[in-house]
């Protein structure tokens, strides 16, 4: 049995320390949630019967134990234990619990180590006065940029648990698309591996068992082959100038990323792209719809739910045209006809903000544009994917036939060899 000293949060706040004793420091810390308060500091005293040098052993792995616990592995989150993490503190929040209270609960038995650091340094944060958004800015790594963005905007409103929930089902749409996406590309993924390693093999396994009766009969390798065995013999010199080239190249996009006027001119390039363009104006325009319709169910003024919203649009280009039609709103421009000849709503969508403007309910119609955009860019991706598997099983399939078909013919040439 060991003792333990701990600092905690009680139940009204207040910083409460002391001395527990357990059989270890998960024991401590469990019976201290037990105990209704919140620990945020605990650390090994002494051992009860026993000398000093099991004290200092003792110590040494309590010691490490809390390195393990609160550093040994990472704090990021996976979307979905985000998206799990936002569904939970929403609901807390919403049954009426202080937000103290709330992680307290999720920070409870049964929780993962991460969501228990995570729910005790937003609580430590939360109680030294900070808003939620500003704890969860501290953390930009775990919480994105238009999570915070709406959720602050929520607190403005005083409407936190309700932009929590609107929070929650967008990262689960988001889990959706991606998972979508990925299970799409499972074939197309398997398909370019086995090129590859066919590739692989012919170059570093039957093309070397072939060379040397060319060499014999001093001719060189017929067609493609003889660019691959050069490849084989020079593979150093080629994977040495791939890795300085992908250097290079990364060292150009490094500096490029920090030069807004060439990332504007990038972004005004994507939306040109034929097919490209109209996959960012669809997903600017469902996350803008989506972040507008949350912020306004939750009772934000329009101007700064609309600043907040046209903030999340991350192609600077697009960014640009959706301040230009903001700027309209306070000459008393109605949202629909602001947009109108933007072109980043489809004409559908602004119908409905239309109708929803005048019926005095456009936040829940801005949440439906939004899911009719994400929607449709969803079966867009989908169809991209699904078009994708047939192109590349063809265009592998005909280069890895081509490359069969040269071998083929440098095999059967062997014969015409014999005779000379």
């Amino acid at each position: 049995m060991a003792t333990f000293q701990y600092k905690a949060y009680t139940a009204q706040g207040t910083v409460n320390i002391g001395t527990i004793s357990a059989d270890g420091l998960d024991a401590a810390i469990d019976a201290l949630y037990g105990a209704g308060l919140t620990p945020f500091e605990t650390h090994r005293l002494s051992d009860s019967g026993s000398g000093r040098a099991h004290d200092a052993s003792s110590g040494s792995n309590a010691r490490q134990s809390i390195w393990r616990r609160e550093f040994g592995k990472s704090d990021r989150l996976s979307l979905k234990e985000l998206a799990s993490f936002t569904t939970e503190l929403a609901t807390l929040v919403n049954s009426g619990l202080t937000l103290d209270a709330a992680f307290r609960v999720v920070a409870g038995a049964g929780a993962s180590p991460r969501t228990v650091r995570l729910a005790n340094g937003l609580l430590k944060d939360v109680m030294a006065g900070l808003q939620l958004s500003e704890a969860m800015a501290r953390r930009p790594d775990i919480f994105p940029s238009d999570y915070r963005a709406i959720l602050a905007a929520g607190e403005a409103g005083g409407a936190t648990g309700q932009v929590l929930t609107q929070i929650a089902e967008l990262l689960a749409r988001r889990i959706e698309i991606r998972n979508k996406i990925l299970t799409a590309l499972v074939y197309p993924a398997v398909l370019v591996l086995m090129s590859m390693v066919s590739v692989i093999v012919i170059i570093f396994v039957l093309i070397p068992s072939i060379a040397p009766i060319f060499v014999d009969a001093d001719l060189p390798l017929p067609g493609i082959l003889g660019r691959l065995s050069e490849l084989q013999e020079n593979w150093p010199i080629v994977l040495s100038m791939l890795a300085v080239g992908a250097l290079a190249a990364a060292l150009i996009w490094s500096r490029a990323r920090r030069n807004d006027k060439v990332m504007r001119g990038l972004d005004r390039a994507k939306r040109m792209m034929p097919v490209v363009g109209k996959l960012v104006d669809a997903r600017e325009a469902g996350r803008f719809a989506r972040a507008l319709g949350t912020l306004l169910v939750a009772r934000v003024p329009l101007m700064s739910a609309m600043r907040t919203a046209s903030a999340l649009v991350t192609n600077r280009h697009l960014n640009e045209l959706y301040e230009h039609a903001i700027e309209r709103i306070p000459e008393g421009t109605p949202l629909h006809r602001a947009f109108e000849h933007a072109g980043l709503l489809p004409p559908a969508s602004l119908r409905m903000i239309a109708v929803g403007e005048e019926s005095g309910r456009l936040g829940p119609m801005l949440l439906q544009v939004a899911g009719a955009i994400e929607a449709d860019l969803q079966r867009n991706i989908e169809r991209m994917v699904g078009l994708l598997t047939p192109l590349l099983t063809l265009a592998i399939g005909g280069s890895i036939g081509a490359l069969i078909m040269h071998v083929m013919s440098a095999v059967l040439s062997i014969n015409d060899l014999a005779f000379r």
